[in-house]
This record gives C-alpha cells, sequence and structure tokens, in this order.
C-alpha cells in the first residue's frame, strides 16, 4: 500500500504519438485555428460522446476498433497529436465529426444494447426478415437495402438458435429507447453517406457500461430449447477418430480448430463391455469411499447447487443414481478404487503422445475427469486450466455445448449477475437466460458463439483459450482430459516457467521438448526461466462490494442497540474450520440480556445457539433512509426511504426523485451515508424535455450533504453547478481499463488525504484492481471505490 505523503497532483495530458501511417484516419489540422472555428461541433459536451480520458492515442484507437460499440475517437478541440489531449470515445459519429476524429475502418456497424421504436406510421419500416443471423443481417442491410440505416431485434427465443426470432431493417431511427435487460439490440450502419437518417444521434451516447458489458447476464429462466433445435444449428464438422496424429495436429491443434471425433471408444472396455452405465457403476465401488469429487446438494429441504464436495462418500453418490436425486460426479480418479476406471479407456488416437505436460509434476492433480450426471446437470461457461487443449468422449446421452469464439478470454461477462438472477443460479438458468444467446451474440468483432450437439461415441476436440460450457440434455457418462499441445507451446512455456516449479520446467525443456522448440522458449519473454522460480504471483485479494449483498451493511454495530422481538436483523456466522464470515437474514424470536435466539429465513438451519448482539445487525425499517436500486439495477444507487417492510425480507421504497420500488430483496438496499469531497457520482439533468445523467464529482461540500442547499458538483467537462440537491445524485459502480490513467485514495473509499496517479495493469475476475504508480510504486488488490478518473482530480488535491 501506498505510504502517506504530502501530495498536490496537478494533471496534465499527455500523447505520446507521433504522426504516422498508423493514424492516417485521424485528420491533422492546426489546433489553433480548430479550436477557433465557430462551426466546430461541441464534442466536448455533447452527450453521446463518453468521458474523456488520457491516453496513448494509438492504443485508445485500437481499443475502438476491437470493441462492437465504438465508432470513432476524437481528441479535445484544444488538443492536438504532438502536445496531447483528452480522448473521447463515440458510439455515433455522424454530425459530430471533427478534423480531429478517428472513425472506424473494421467496423461497418456499431452495436446498441436496445431497441429502434418504430412510428406509429412505421413508414420507416424496410422490411422485416426472420431467415438471417446477425452476420447475415449486417451483409443485408449494408450492401442488398441501399436506404438502410439500422437494424433491431428482440434476442431470446427457443428456436433457430442461431438467429433472432425477426429482424426489422429501418431507412431512419427516430426514436431509440435503451433496454435496461437486453431484451433488445441494435446495429447502427457507420457510413457517412446514410448517417443523416439516424435523427436522434444524442440518443445513441457512448455508455461505458454498454462497451465493458455488452449483454446482461440475468440467469432466472428454466426453460431449455428441445435438442432438435441445437442439431439444427450444429455445423462442427465430424471426422473419423482414425486420422493419424501428423493430421490431427496440422489440419485442427495448429489451426486451432475445433472438431468431432467419431468411434473414439469402439474399442475401449468401458464401451465394449458397457462397465460405465450408472445402474453398474452403482455397485462397482464400497459404499464408504469417501474420496470422491461430486455435487450432492444438502438434503431434500435444502436447495441444490453447484459447489463440489471433495470428500463424497460413495453410497451418497449410488444413492443418487438409484433415485434420480441431483447429482453430478466429476473425479478426477484420485481414489484408489477408481483406479480400475483408467484400465478401460485410452486416449484417442489423434491426440496420443501430445501431451507436453505429460512428463511433469502434476499441476494441480492428474488434469482428467471421470464424469456421471443426470439430465439437467453440467457446467456454466469456463476456460479450461493451465492452457491446455482438451478432448472429452461421451459414452452415454447428449450434451449441449455452447462455445465461444477465439479472441473472447473474459469469464466474467458471462458469470450470472446477481441483481438480476435468482438466487442460486444453476445451469439450466445459465442456459436458459445466457447460452441460449450465444449465437445471436457479437463478442468480439465478427466472432459469435457457436451450439454444439454431442451423441454418444463422440468425442469433442475443444483448442486451449476457447470459453464453453456444457449441458446434459439427459443422462450422461463421459472421460474427459486436458493436454498441452506443442500447438500452444508459447502459452504452455509460460505456464510452466511461472508456476515457480524449478522442476517442471527443467522436466520440460531437457526431457520433452525438441531441438527447434527449445530454440523457441529460449526466444521468449520467459527465459531465462529462474528468474520465476521464486512464486512472484500476485496474492489473491476478497471479492470486491459487488459480490455479495452482505458487503452492503445496514448499520454498524452500535453497543447502545438492542434488537426487538420479530426484528429483521443479519447474523454474522462461519463454518467450522472456515476463517471467512458469512451473513444470513434471519428474524428475532426472543431476546435475553445481549443475545438472542434468531430464526434463519434462507434455510440456513437453526443451530441451537443465541447470538451475541454484536454478531447481529439491523435491517431497514419504515421510515429509515437507505441507498437502493431502482428496478434491480446492479450498478446505481439512488436515496430513498422506505415506506413498507415486509415480514419476508422485502422492503418498498420512495425514491428522493419522487418514483417508488415494491418488494426490492436485500441485494438491492444498503445504507445511505453522506456525499464526499472528490466522490465520483452522476448528476441528474433536464433538457430540451429530456432527462440523462452526467458524469460528475464532488467538488464542494456544506457541513451536511443533505442540506438544503446541497453541494457543488463538477461535471467532466468542467463545468461548475452549486446547490445540488441529493435527490439529483445517485450513487454508480464505476469501471475502469488496463492502461487506463487513474487517481488512488490511499486512506479509504471515501477519503480526501492522500492521491496518488497511476496506471490499471490489471482488472482481476474478483472486480478488483492492480495499480502501477508514476512514481514506480504499485499496489493490487484495490477496490474501484478508491479509484478517480483524472478529470475527477483535475484542480489537485493537497493533504491537509
Amino acid at each position: 500500500m501506498k505510504s502517506m505523503r504530502r501530495l498536490r497532483i496537478v494533471l496534465a495530458t499527455s500523447l505520446v504519438v507521433t504522426p504516422s501511417a498508423r493514424c492516417a484516419g485521424l485528420a491533422q489540422s492546426d489546433s489553433s485555428s480548430f479550436s477557433s472555428s465557430s462551426s466546430v461541433p461541441p464534442i466536448y459536451t455533447a452527450r453521446f460522446t463518453s468521458v474523456p480520458f488520457e491516453a496513448d492515442l494509438l492504443q485508445f484507437v485500437e481499443k475502438c476498433e476491437s470493441s462492437i460499440s465504438c465508432a470513432g475517437v476524437s481528441i479535445e478541440p484544444k488538443g492536438d497529436i504532438a502536445d496531447g489531449g483528452r480522448l473521447y470515445r463515440h458510439s455515433f459519429v455522424g454530425s459530430y465529426r471533427t478534423s480531429k476524429t478517428y472513425e472506424t475502418r473494421k467496423k461497418d456497424f456499431t452495436y446498441h444494447r436496445g431497441e429502434v421504436r418504430i412510428s406509429p406510421s412505421g413508414e420507416e419500416v424496410i422490411e422485416v426478415r426472420e431467415d438471417v443471423t446477425v452476420a447475415q443481417a449486417k451483409d443485408v442491410c449494408k450492401s442488398l437495402l441501399s436506404d438502410c440505416v439500422a437494424f433491431t431485434y428482440p434476442v431470446r427465443s427457443l428456436t433457430n438458435l442461431d438467429r433472432p426470432p425477426k429482424v426489422t431493417f429501418v431507412s431512419e431511427v427516430r426514436e431509440f429507447i435503451p433496454s435496461m435487460f437486453d431484451e433488445w439490440r441494435t446495429y447502427v450502419i457507420n457510413d457517412p453517406a446514410r448517417e443523416g437518417r439516424i435523427k436522434v444521434p444524442d440518443q445513441l451516447r457512448y455508455d461505458r457500461r454498454v462497451a465493458a458489458n455488452p449483454y446482461r447476464t440475468c440467469c432466472k429462466g428454466e426453460d431449455i430449447p428441445p435438442m432438435e433445435e441445437v442439431v439444427k444449428v450444429d455445423t462442427l464438422e465430424r471426422i473419423s477418430c482414425d486420422i493419424s496424429r501428423e493430421e490431427f495436429f496440422l489440419k485442427y491443434e495448429l489451426p486451432r480448430r475445433p472438431v468431432m471425433l467419431v468411434g473414439c471408444e469402439k474399442d475401449w472396455p468401458a464401451a465394449k463391455e458397457q462397465k460405465w452405465l450408472p445402474k453398474t457403476l452403482a455397485t462397482r465401488f464400497s459404499n464408504d469411499t469417501g474420496v470422491w469429487r461430486a455435487r450432492v446438494g444438502w438434503g431434500e429441504d435444502m436447495e441444490y447447487d453447484e459447489d463440489y464436495n471433495h470428500n463424497v462418500r460413495w453410497q451418497q453418490i449410488a444413492e443418487r443414481m438409484r433415485s434420480g436425486e441431483p447429482y453430478y460426479l466429476f473425479d478426477k480418479l484420485f481414489n484408489p478404487e477408481a483406479k480400475m476406471i483408467e484400465d478401460e479407456y485410452e486416449d484417442p488416437k489423434p491426440v496420443q503422445g501430445g501431451d507436453l505436460y505429460e512428463k511433469l509434476s502434476y499441476f494441480d492433480g492428474p488434469l482428467k475427469w471421470f464424469n456421471v450426471g443426470p439430465g439437467g446437470t453440467g457446467t456454466q461457461s469456463h476456460l479450461d486450466p493451465y492452457s491446455t487443449d482438451a478432448w472429452n468422449t461421451l459414452l452415454q446421452g447428449h450434451k449441449w455445448w455452447v462455445i465461444y469464439p477465439e479472441g473472447f478470454v473474459d469469464e466474467s461477462k458471462l458469470e450470472c449477475e446477481p441483481s438480476c438472477s435468482v438466487e442460486v443460479p444453476l445451469t439450466p438458468h445459465w442456459y436458459s437466460s445466457v447460452g441460449v444467446n450465444a449465437a445471436r451474440s457479437e463478442y468480439v468483432v465478427g466472432g459469435y458463439g457457436r451450439h454444439v450437439l454431442q451423441e454418444a461415441g463422440e468425442t469433442i476436440y475443444i483448442p486451449a483459450g476457447l470459453i464453453h460450457a456444457v449441458y446434459s440434455y439427459d443422462e450422461v457418462v463421459a472421460i474427459t482430459k486436458n493436454y498441452a499441445s506443442a500447438a500452444n507451446l508459447d502459452e504452455i512455456w509460460m505456464e510452466t516457467v511461472t508456476s515457480g516449479d524449478r522442476d517442471k520446467w527443467r522436466s520440460m525443456y531437457y526431457h520433452t521438448l525438441n531441438r527447434a522448440q527449445r530454440r523457441r522458449v529460449r526466444q521468449s519473454p520467459y527465459w531465462p526461466p529462474g528468474q520465476w522460480e521464486e512464486d512472484k504471483s500476485v496474492p489473491d485479494c476478497d471479492n470486491d462490494e459487488d459480490a455479495d449483498s452482505t458487503d452492503f451493511p445496514m448499520r454498524e454495530y452500535d453497543p447502545k442497540w438492542a434488537p426487538q422481538i420479530g426484528d429483521l436483523v443479519e447474523v454474522e456466522y462461519s463454518f467450522a474450520g472456515d476463517d471467512v464470515s458469512h451473513w444470513a437474514m434471519a428474524r428475532v424470536l426472543t431476546v435475553q440480556d445481549s443475545a438472542a435466539d434468531v430464526e434463519f429465513l434462507d434455510n440456513k438451519p437453526n443451530d441451537g445457539k443465541d447470538y451475541q448482539f454484536e454478531f447481529l445487525r439491523a435491517l431497514p425499517k419504515e421510515g429509515d433512509v437507505v441507498e437502493a436500486q431502482s428496478g434491480g439495477n446492479s450498478i446505481e444507487w439512488y436515496k430513498a426511504t422506505v415506506v413498507k417492510a415486509y415480514l419476508n425480507a422485502t422492503w418498498d421504497v420512495h425514491y428522493a426523485h419522487g418514483d417508488m420500488d415494491f418488494g426490492l430483496t436485500r441485494v438491492s438496499l444498503r445504507e445511505h451515508f453522506p456525499f464526499s469531497k472528490g466522490e465520483m457520482v452522476q448528476m441528474l439533468r433536464r433538457k430540451d424535455g429530456q432527462e440523462y445523467w452526467v458524469d460528475s464529482t464532488i467538488s464542494d461540500i456544506s457541513s451536511t450533504a443533505d442540506a438544503k442547499e446541497g453541494v457543488t458538483v463538477k461535471h467532466f467537462d468542467g463545468k461548475e453547478v452549486e446547490d445540488v440537491p441529493s435527490k439529483l445524485l445517485r450513487r454508480v459502480r464505476w469501471y475502469f481499463e488496463i492502461d487506463e490513467d487513474v487517481v488512488v485514495s490511499t486512506v479509504s473509499d471515501y477519503g480526501e488525504d492522500s492521491f496518488y496517479k497511476g496506471r490499471v495493469t490489471n482488472v482481476r475476475k474478483n472486480g478488483r484492481y492492480d495499480i502501477f504508480f508514476d512514481d514506480g510504486d504499485s499496489d493490487s488488490c484495490v477496490s474501484w471505490r478508491a479509484l478517480r478518473f483524472p478529470w475527477a482530480m483535475e484542480d489537485g488535491w493537497d493533504e491537509e
């Protein structure tokens, strides 16, 4: 952590860029004549632009080109390439282009999350089609319909999984309505000749949250499309398992092409003698064997979850095989009894001898798994470990695979959002809500997901780096293995060296790699490998505050507070041998001295003990002032007053800006605390009859944030507004990107004492950030609450 010291920050933009052919799309002009021209559109304050960034121009352009929602980049009016200037992203350029605007060269269309609202006359509709994929719709709009400027479509359907239910092509965009829960999507053409028919460019404003995560992942449905629908769109190539190792390597491993092998298991004892049928397996192992890895739920009155238990007795699994209760066996065959399974199969011939990890000590046990489970089970989206390729042979049943395109590697963008998902999202919830739309969604420019239906007797090959998920339509039996392919040597060598295990890299280098491969790894960034022999990995850290609703406490512990019978509270507890605290909602039954007996509301079994008041915290009552998420939106918090608190732990609230919300759950409420100087917020503004939220910061504050005179707010463009009441402000979960300049508070989430300039070097899956500071220091696991955009601090701050 940064040490405390006196510092005044003077923010200065610095574009270290040399004009070159790489920026040929960015027009050059004299900055003085540019800034004085009265005809220049006001990109500095235009609503559709992003907030300003200070960044390297070339990197900024490259990020824009790789984003489906970015149409261009502009330098501020007074900036130029040589001397620098703040940068803006556009989701639509149109009439706002200037001589300092770079427009995308790689995308004919830009994505917007929402719907083009059709006028009552419908005269702007060119045609509606139900037979085109998203990629085909782009071709139709660009090449076949000369007056097409956009197409819009509803997303979800359980039929025709490779295309939207219908696509509406329009000649004008007169109104665009954002879609909070991703029910509608729209693509707008990037063509200057047609842009005049976009009548509402201000409604196509750049939204950094949509850019960071284009698609919502609300896992709450359970309906699964019929198996036949997956078969209809399955275009994965099928080949014989008799293909040679050399041919398979050249045609599939080297170009990183998924493929389905047929007949690999035909000579296995497991298949010929049917030894792996669940009814046979149930009696093959001792009932008291207790080292199996499986999901088995927690009893008939408890909700089944998808956490693995690594010490399941075989009796528990066998009983579920017979009864049909939920279970999912996914075991590495460590158990000595389970070793007989290894004698009943062999690696498919096309991959035999291709594992560079074969002679190494284990990373995390053997990278092979035996899988048995009923229909409705599976695994949500994930990347396979240690940069490995994988094969999976199915001996019984049917599996629905969702495979994401190459280049899309951020698993977090596919995780179920807690604010709009069921309490415990299972694989069917994910498939029904997220997986079903994979082929209708563009995850990298020009890259879409695909659906594959695997049948018994088929072996699927998945190259490293492809995110995938799998769902069992019926009872399945499978064996799978991960292996290190020489086609992925650079990543495999990196994994081996950075493991910190000297024996691993020496074994691979001296006993596995051939001469050409050794020469290649010596030219890699991970040579010489000795510098990684000590484990220098960044330590793990807790999830950020958004990960768990219980990270939003309603009250700090007050020694003078005592709960009353019937009160709703949260109880802090921990499992035996677990150092991590958990919180559960409960109702107070009795109170005696400084302890309370409670009844839990979330199926946690009562343990018969009383809880001291210090392990309880109050939940809101009627009249309490809180912050709430309007409509369950997971990133926006508004001041509100509780008007009704229900015994089922839901609340009705009245927002300070006038709206109401009903039946909010615990995840959508937290304690309201005063705004503080330097805090980034959004302010509600009204213009021309429309409302929109402006990225801002609190620049000055009265003695209390709720005083009548309000606070002083500075917008990202430098404009200040005084006497802003708190009802016009909302808190937002801010997101930052790798290589983005930031200012870091080192005192507390909302401290004002010490601030340091730095740059984001890593965005962790748990929502925290690693920072490299301008003075050469670094920090890891930093919460977003401690970060500021430079524009929010450009006046500088002095430590008192």
